[in-house]
């Protein structure tokens, strides 16, 4: 059945890590009970996701991610989509990321120990990647030509291209050369025949906050988040914006509507109209 799950997501294009992902929920699945999944039901998936829910701790989102796995397999692995219906998916609520000031990332670049850190780190703002995608580049992918950095395989295997600042090409001219990365990745591991690892980044991200005196938490996300508030900030329309961003469905963007300061600033009041 592990066999036949992992072809199914392959044969669906899924990406290596929503492959070990979804493998990995119905494992844990299959050991709460110390059953073959195909021995259990309904019920039994029922039961599972209010443990993860009351004993576990865990949060809407990873609920979500148990039975989008589990509605997965027992549909097209088991043949009974029957299992899964009439569950409903764990709202996630609405989170508003606690961006940085512009003072703060201009301090948090400057802290940055190493060339590959400060570029890096950069990269992620000024293109609004995800990790994953950044640590994916290759140097063919700056197109200082076309302005363009191309991203090969997004999210969902979408290639997508975002724009190039001029200021970050600068930067990561200036990172080559006195880095000098060796192998096929624009920032390669320990093993040049390998990426930088995501969790090197984030331990690069953290002891630049700490130099930079930042005290509030910072992922590589958060400058995501920033990237995609600074557009709209700027005016950028909503549509361009999920297209940089590689979200499938507008509604995802729609997200940074609650974060920028600057639109809700702007904004009047029905109550100014009446006094007019």
């Amino acid at each position: 059945l592990r066999r036949q799950f992992i072809d199914y997501l392959t044969l669906q294009n899924c990406s290596p890590r929503t492959v070990s992902t979804y493998v990995a929920c119905v494992r844990r699945f299959a050991e709460f009970f110390g059953k073959s999944p195909a021995a259990l039901g309904g019920t039994d998936v029922r039961t599972f996701l209010l443990h993860l829910r009351r004993a576990r701790k865990l949060g809407p989102s990873s609920q979500k991610m148990h039975l989008a796995a589990l509605r997965h397999f027992y549909t097209h692995v088991l043949g009974r989509p029957e299992v899964t219906e009439g569950i409903p998916h764990p709202k996630v609520p609405v989170r508003i990321p606690d961006l940085p000031t512009a003072d703060e990332l201009r301090a948090l670049f400057a802290a940055a120990e190493r060339p590959w850190h400060k570029a890096i780190l950069q990269t992620l703002y000024a293109t609004g990647l995800r990790l994953g995608e950044v640590v994916a580049l290759r140097p063919a992918d700056i197109d200082s030509a076309a302005g363009l950095v191309r991203v090969r395989r997004g999210k969902g295997a979408r290639p997508r291209n975002v724009m190039l600042s001029p200021w970050l090409l600068r930067d990561l001219r200036e990172y080559v050369r006195e880095a000098r990365p060796v192998g096929p990745w624009l920032f390669p591991g320990r093993d040049p025949s390998q990426p930088v690892h995501p969790r090197s980044v984030q331990h690069a991200l953290n002891r630049a906050a700490v130099a930079a005196g930042i005290k509030r938490h910072l992922t590589p996300h958060v400058l995501r988040h920033g990237f995609a508030t600074g557009l709209l900030d700027a005016g950028v329309d909503l549509r361009t914006i999920q297209r940089l961003l590689g979200h499938a469905n507008l509604s995802t963007t729609a997200v940074y509507l609650h974060v920028s300061t600057a639109r809700i600033e702007s904004t009047r009041s029905p109550l100014d109209t009446l006094r007019e």
